[in-house]
């Protein structure tokens, strides 16, 4: 309870930093008796610490994600914009569409400059300043990190006095930016096992920033730099920040893809690095709806659910069998029954698959709607150390260091039950891209990413993705793009060259 009126009054106070959605970037400063009397005590910062991470979840966790993502594994999705989407279609949404908009973010990047800035202020000790410093900075990494992923060239915000009108920044510079920033928190932040609170109680929560988080992002934006960015001399410091996570005893893999279900996906296991935290017990949830599994997911899972109930978010039988050889662990443990299932009616089963990823729903016990479902008792996992590990192999053969990556692949492989690879599967690069298919399925925006990074989005995906050419990418095509708040009382900013005509303000 203590925890929740802390982030109430936090938000309150600082409510004066939070954007208009009409009018972010062009704020003009305000003087708060508050802020003045603010930061003194470690109590202080801890408390606008606190609020960052209720901002960051809101936004990060929201399932807005999911509906960037052009990319996900399903063969059918009723939601039309989001169906059309996949195929890079985006006539179902409009500049003042919330998918679009990039509000959420910039107030995370506010709240955070505003840590950042005032954090001299308090009386800390070097261990306690390094702790909050730290959390800070690499908030501000992971979301400018977001942004440079989901629209490119963006705003560079660099401080809570950094106001006014401004255009875009290159993504490359952004780059730099999100790096300088995560060097600086890896070095700031202890490792996982010393997180604790300013009462010394040990921190178990997996969205508090620790240097093994710092260095998974590292690595990722490394890769997004080398792969993306056509810079692959970022490959080698990207392989160095992979293998300080890979080699960090806090971490490691669970026993098997059961475990992945069971244990990783609710939370807080050995395997999981960063996850954004929800906790039905203390209030700070959300509803089943607003995770993947509330689409995807009905029998055996959710209640008062048959074989024959309908869905409305599928993967195909088909897909499932062609993607999981039938050795593969993942294929009986992601999906229910899959072999028996498969052999019933289309009209009971409409020919997919039955995803039970999300094992644990949370049902209200009493009310109107005793019953039925209120939320899933798991976090959202942002990364793991099998993304990482899979990554590193990615960075390894791109550096032709075959022999490392095979063996990276091959961590993973054999914890599925399956074969080590062998050169008559053909080209290693695109095996440990489909590997991460196979083993990070339905995780949010991982498989869009991932075809960006490796410029694999004209062979994998949907639709107008495949006729893309390069200057079509370089004209931001693989972006969103911008929202209709990023012009208010802003003549500096421009839209995205591929989205001027159909996004026209």
């Amino acid at each position: 309870m203590m925890k929740k009126i802390i982030l109430f009054l936090i938000i309150s106070c600082f409510s004066f930093i939070q954007m208009s959605c009409d009018d972010f970037l062009t704020q003009e400063p305000e003087t708060s008796a508050t802020n003045i009397n603010f930061w003194k005590t470690e109590q202080d910062v801890e408390s606008a610490v606190y609020g960052l991470h209720t901002v960051f979840r809101d936004a990060i966790g929201s399932y807005t994600q999911y509906y960037r993502d052009r990319g996900i594994l399903l063969d059918y999705l009723s939601l039309a914009k989001w169906n059309k989407s996949q195929s890079n279609d985006l006539s179902g949404y409009t500049t003042s569409s919330p998918e679009l908009s990039w509000a959420n973010e910039y107030k995370i990047i506010a709240q955070a400059n505003l840590i950042i800035d005032n954090i001299d202020r308090a009386n800390l000790s070097q261990d306690r300043y390094n702790f909050y410093l730290g959390q800070a900075l690499y908030l501000r990494a992971y979301t400018y990190f977001q942004i440079i992923r989901l629209w490119g060239d963006a705003p560079l915000v660099i401080s809570s006095n950094d106001i006014g009108q401004k255009g875009r920044t290159p993504w490359k510079e952004i780059a730099s930016f999100i790096i300088n920033d995560l060097v600086k928190a890896v070095q700031l932040l202890p490792s996982v096992d010393q997180l604790r609170d300013s009462k010394g109680n040990i921190i178990t929560n997996k969205q508090i920033p620790c240097k093994g988080i710092a260095n998974a992002t590292l690595a990722h934006a490394y890769a997004w730099l080398a792969g993306f960015g056509k810079e692959p001399m970022y490959y080698t410091k990207g392989i160095e920040a992979a293998t300080a996570v890979i080699n960090d005893p806090n971490y490691g893999l669970v026993v098997n893809p059961e475990e992945v279900c069971t244990k990783v996906m609710r939370g807080n296991s050995k395997e999981s690095i960063f996850e954004i935290t929800y906790s039905e017990l203390l209030g700070e949830y959300k509803s089943y709806a607003g995770y993947i599994a509330g689409a995807i997911q009905r029998w055996p899972i959710q209640p008062n659910t048959t074989p024959a109930t309908k869905r409305n978010y599928r993967i195909n039988n088909t897909t499932v069998a062609n993607l999981y050889s039938k050795n593969d662990l993942r294929r009986t443990a992601y999906f229910k029954d899959f072999e028996q299932m498969a052999e019933e009616s289309s009209a009971i089963t409409q020919d997919a698959a039955y995803v039970q990823i999300w094992r644990y729903p949370i049902i209200f016990n009493d009310g109107n709607k005793k019953g039925q479902m209120k939320t899933y008792d798991a976090n959202e996992i942002i990364f793991r150390l099998a993304d990482i590990i899979l990554l590193r192999a990615e960075m390894k053969a791109a550096t032709n260091d075959l022999s490392g990556a095979k063996s990276d692949l091959n961590i993973i492989r054999q914890r599925a039950g399956v074969d080590d690879y062998t050169p008559e599967e053909g080209d290693l690069r695109i095996a440990i891209q489909l590997e991460r298919d196979k083993e990070l399925i339905f995780q949010c925006l991982v498989r869009y990413f991932d075809n960006m990074r490796n410029h694999t989005y004209n062979k994998n995906l949907k639709g107008n993705f495949l006729t893309l050419s390069e200057q079509d990418v370089l004209n931001g095509a693989l972006f969103l793009p911008l929202p209709k708040v990023a012009f208010n009382n802003n003549p500096a900013m421009k839209q995205t060259v591929y989205w001027q005509i159909q996004f026209r303000i």
